[in-house]
């Protein structure tokens, strides 16, 4: 029995720190900041920024001419950005866009160097812990009746061990 608890233990500790790591990358490569933290505390870095395109500021870059708009953010932040590639189906007015980029402090400018949708991970974390969680405790279940099973048929002695010759 004490193995039984020592091998979920164990499991439980890999799957934290799966979940540690999870964590850690998210907070890396995928975690956002608003127009208003980037004002507050312009990094040096490339950073993540969740906005929405103002409406009327979106400017649409031809041959050699950036594309430029404005995001805003809470509490009235906003930020100037431009963008070099052409990108027709995801940037719009009154959309909210997460935009890729180095900030200019001394333009006040973000150089965006990609746009993409803002992806909703709070669904896709309760998505997966909805369908997991429930089976951890079915396997864990189901481990320590097959235990209590494999002791109950020792005690009873239908089974014996077989007399060697």
């Amino acid at each position: 029995m004490k193995r039984l608890y020592i091998r979920w233990s164990a499991l439980v500790v890999l799957f934290g720190a799966i979940g540690l790591l999870g964590f850690a990358r998210y907070n890396r490569d995928v975690r956002t900041i608003s127009p208003k933290q980037l004002l507050d505390s312009p990094p040096s870095a490339s950073v993540r920024i969740l906005g929405m395109v103002a409406p009327g500021s979106l400017e649409r870059g031809r041959e050699g001419v950036l594309t430029r708009f404005e995001l805003s953010g809470e509490k009235g932040a906003n930020i100037f950005v431009q963008f070099a590639e052409e990108d027709e189906e995801t940037l719009r007015e009154l959309k909210t866009v997460v935009v890729v980029g180095k900030w200019d402090s001394a333009r006040n400018v973000l150089n965006a160097g990609k746009v993409a949708l803002v992806p909703n991970y709070g669904f896709i974390t309760s998505a997966y812990l909805l369908s997991l969680i429930p089976l951890g405790f079915f396997l864990f279940h189901m481990e320590r009746k097959v235990a209590m099973l494999y002791i109950m048929i020792k005690e009873e002695k239908v089974y014996e061990p077989e007399a060697s010759a």
